[in-house]
This record gives structure tokens, C-alpha cells and sequence, in this order.
């Protein structure tokens, strides 16, 4: 299908869960600007929801300030799955994408950091948050993702989903050495927005393909649904709010222990 339009349709919904007294996510969805960001803020009386709420703010202001006035994305059908990690060897529209993307990541980071900082607490404690979003590169057919912390991306094509984050936590990194003796907490991240006065995210070029189904959530998802079941539910709903919201509550049927945040997106084929 070459020189195929791409249309997003895309809707995102939070609940508190069934053990938590306040929600400490947050996110943004946008059509216009094509990207989606959810955050998980952590520091309880410290003000996760103010980390997350605060990312949220400063990440989708930048990526709509670098949104075309009037997009037009022409997609070459690739069957082939091109996954570019390294801005250097992409073109000059994604390079500057991935760019933009990761300054972005760490503007927020930079901001929590202050408010951390002007709150009394000293580098490595107060508020923090997990990020993980994804931006429809303008005029290309990929899409930029990023994130850091546990929350994560997925693609759902052809029926299979995919994780296309990599968990910034203790647990993941267990497993990556073997897993070898007692297995640590899964919510220990080693990574997150507003901690220390720097941050690296892990930023991403993904390749798009006519109607791949994108979602993004906190861990109150994941940690409560193994893959099949969240692969099962986004193939049985096309319609995004429903998927999000049946995610959701299959979460919360599971027993909710966080809060869930949850974002589907489907890109669509226009001629």
C-alpha cells in the first residue's frame, strides 16, 4: 500500500483500583498532535500525582509545539519490521523527532527535580514518575517511543503483541543476569522523572504499519494481566475506549492492587 495516509484514533482512561485510596497517574492522548504520554508518580504524601500530573504537562507541551499545522503522513508499506534505535543512522525528520522526544523527557524531569528540590528534599528523594509515550513522527511512517521507569508500550500487529519498552526496574534486571537466587520486588524501578538532577530515557524509532494497535499503561495493568489476556481483549475490541476501558476493568476484576492507566490507539489505512 504505498503512499497510504495514517489516521489515528486513540482514547485513554485512569482508574484509582480497588487498593488505593488516591490516584497517582496521569496522562494525555492527542489526535491533532498525534502522540500519546502515560506517567506513574510515585512519593505518596510527596506528591506523585503532582510528578506525574507535572510530566504529563511539560511533555505533551513540547510535542504539540513541534506538531505540524497541516499533517500529512504518507506510509510505505514495509512488511519488513523496522526497528531503528540509533538517531544517527535515520533520516533528518526522525532523527530530529527522537531529538525532540528525548528533551523533552528530560525537561519534565527537570522540572520535578525543582519542585523536589524547592519542597526541601534533598537529590534522590520527594516526588517521582515513570514515563512512557509515543509520538507519530509528522510526515514519516514511524512512530517515536520513549520512555523510563516500568511503564510500557505494546503493539499489537497481525494478532501479536510486543513490548516495545524495556522496564527500567531491579526485577528486569534479574532477569537479565539469569535469574539467579530470590527474585526482587517487581515495583523496584531504577529509573524515573524528578529524582536526580538527570535522566537518559530510552527513546526508540518503531515502524507503522497499517492498523497496528498501539497501548501504553502503568503498571496497575500489566502487573495485574499477563500478556495473553491484555493480546486477547485488544483484539476483540477495535473500538479504542472500549479496549481501554475493558483492559481496565479486567484489571480491577484481578484485584486492582494500583492504580491503572491505560491508552489504545489504532492507526488506520487512509486512501
Amino acid at each position: 500500500m504505498p503512499n497510504a495516509a495514517f489516521a489515528l484514533t486513540v482514547a485513554g482512561l485512569t482508574d484509582v483500583g480497588r487498593a488505593r485510596s488516591r490516584n497517582e497517574d496521569d496522562f494525555q492522548v492527542s489526535i491533532a498532535g498525534e502522540f500519546a504520554v502515560v506517567c506513574d508518580g510515585m512519593g505518596g504524601h510527596a506528591g506523585g500525582d503532582i510528578a506525574s500530573r507535572k510530566a504529563v504537562e511539560v511533555i505533551s507541551g513540547i510535542l504539540r509545539d513541534h506538531a505540524p499545522s497541516n499533517p500529512i503522513a504518507l506510509a510505505k508499506r514495509d512488511d519488513a519490521d523496522r526497528t531503528q534505535t540509533d538517531p544517527a543512522a535515520t533520516e533528518p525528520a526522525v532523527r530530529h523527532a527522537l531529538s525532540v522526544a528525548r528533551s523533552a523527557v528530560q525537561q519534565a524531569n527537570r522540572a520535578i527535580y525543582e519542585l523536589n528540590l524547592a519542597r526541601g528534599f534533598s537529590s534522590g528523594r520527594g516526588m517521582g514518575t515513570t514515563v512512557a509515550g509515543l509520538w507519530r513522527i509528522p510526515g514519516t511512517a514511524y512512530m517515536a517511543v520513549f520512555h523510563a521507569g516500568d511503564s510500557r508500550v505494546y503493539r499489537l500487529r497481525d494478532g501479536e503483541l510486543r513490548t516495545l519498552t524495556r522496564d527500567h526496574s531491579l526485577y528486569q534486571i534479574w532477569l537479565d543476569n539469569g535469574g539467579r537466587g530470590t527474585a526482587p520486588q517487581r515495583n523496584i524501578i531504577v529509573r524515573a522523572l524528578g529524582t536526580a538532577e538527570d535522566v537518559e530515557p530510552d527513546v526508540s524509532v518503531q515502524s507503522l504499519m497499517p492498523d497496528d494497535v498501539v497501548m501504553l499503561c502503568s503498571d496497575g495493568l500489566n502487573g495485574m494481566l499477563p500478556d495473553g489476556v491484555i493480546a486477547r481483549i485488544l483484539r476483540q475490541e477495535s473500538d479504542p475506549a472500549l479496549a481501554a476501558a475493558a483492559l481496565v476493568d479486567a484489571a480491577n476484576a484481578a484485584g486492582g492492587m494500583d492504580n491503572v492507566t491505560v491508552v489504545v490507539g489504532r492507526f488506520a489505512a487512509t486512501v
